[in-house]
């Protein structure tokens, strides 16, 4: 093992700075694992002015298994493996009632010191309750989807929709157009909405889903008139933004509901009248995160070939060039970007 391994570390300004620190310890029944494949994620994001300068971000791993701890469960060294971050217990009322991301302990796990580094430390719990090992036809690329593919999985269960329903996804970053595959193959509509006209062309290649007018007056009407004048059954927001609710208030039909499934800034706030959520019952919920069980569904998906992982990365891209892939978010020329810790500094493109 060395003695420093290079992670991307927060800068304390907004930014990243590629820093060298000792590799974590490898924690007893735990395992150290050699990051080859790590997401970023949207939620990182809104972390960047949140969290202390030395944060290390990143929760999406794959690896290889460099060392484990003593009576490590299921595992050995070698292994190719992908895992979560959280661990709920599986017994408080939270996990018992199907909140398992509310739980005290998914929140208090995590992975140390995070995804964006060369090296990172898995629990033993993380080893039994939500790492897989990856099979030799699939990439570590690919197996590194597993988590925020299983966050989509909770999102389109806890739904509620059917097969002839229709939703409308408004936002199709990575996860808005993972959530709008799923519904196609549950069978439901799915309307999309987004201001960036390549994400509405690759959500319809993508999931089947039918693109919305980006004038939002003329997504309205466009909603009211493909659903007989009732408006969508669900809309889901898988973009943070204070509009999106808006929109979503105009074309959720009466009785219908709307569903958050994305992180704004921490300290939005949203006006909008009440009582076009209570004269008219409709409700209003979130999903965050995933559930063990979830985790375990996404990754039969990608594994089985049932989620075409592969199509959905736009990117891959060595640590150094990290600041590069948020860059790329920002602006919307990205849908998912993995960084491979392990591979060769690139030069700029």
């Amino acid at each position: 093992m060395p003695r420093k391994m290079r992670a991307a570390a927060l800068d304390g300004k907004g930014g990243l700075r590629i820093v060298s620190v000792p590799p974590p310890r490898t924690p007893a029944g735990g395992a150290l694992v050699r990051v080859t494949a790590v997401g970023i994620c949207g939620s990182d994001l809104h972390k960047f002015r949140v969290l202390p300068a030395g944060t290390i971000l990143g929760h999406e791993i794959a690896g290889v298994v460099e060392r484990t701890g003593r009576d490590a469960p299921r595992f050995r060294v070698g292994d190719r493996i992908v895992a979560a971050h959280h661990v709920p217990c599986g017994l408080c009322v939270y996990c018992r009632g199907g909140n398992e991301s509310q739980c005290a302990l998914f929140r208090s796990t995590n992975i140390v010191p995070g995804g964006w580094a060369e090296y990172a430390a898995l629990s033993r719990l993380h080893l039994e309750k939500v790492a897989f090992r990856v099979p030799a036809s699939l990439s570590d690329a690919e197996a590194s989807l597993t988590e925020p593919l299983a966050c989509c999985v909770r999102a389109v269960r806890r739904s509620g929709l059917r097969r002839g329903e229709t939703a409308v996804v408004a936002g199709l970053g990575a996860v808005g157009g993972t959530i709008a595959h799923l519904l196609r193959r549950r069978g439901v509509r799915v309307l999309a909405r987004d201001p960036l006209p390549e994400k509405l062309l690759f959500a319809r290649r993508f999931a089947g889903a039918l693109p919305l007018p980006p004038d939002e007056d003329e997504a309205v009407r466009a909603v009211i008139r493909r659903t007989a004048g009732r408006g969508a059954d669900q809309v889901l927001l898988a973009a943070g933004v204070p509009s999106a609710f808006a929109f979503a208030l105009r074309t959720v039909r009466r009785g219908g509901s709307i569903h958050w499934f994305a992180a704004p800034d921490e300290g939005t706030t949203v006006a909008f009248d009440p009582n076009l959520v209570y004269k008219r019952e409709v409700r209003v919920f979130s999903t965050y995160s995933s559930s063990p069980a979830d985790l375990r569904e996404a990754f039969r998906l990608i594994r089985g070939g049932a989620f075409p992982a592969a199509r959905l990365i736009s990117h891959r891209l060595p640590l150094d060039r990290i600041e590069e892939g948020i860059r790329l978010i920002r602006r919307g020329e990205a849908r998912k970007i993995v960084i491979e810790p392990g591979a060769a500094p690139a030069p700029e493109a």
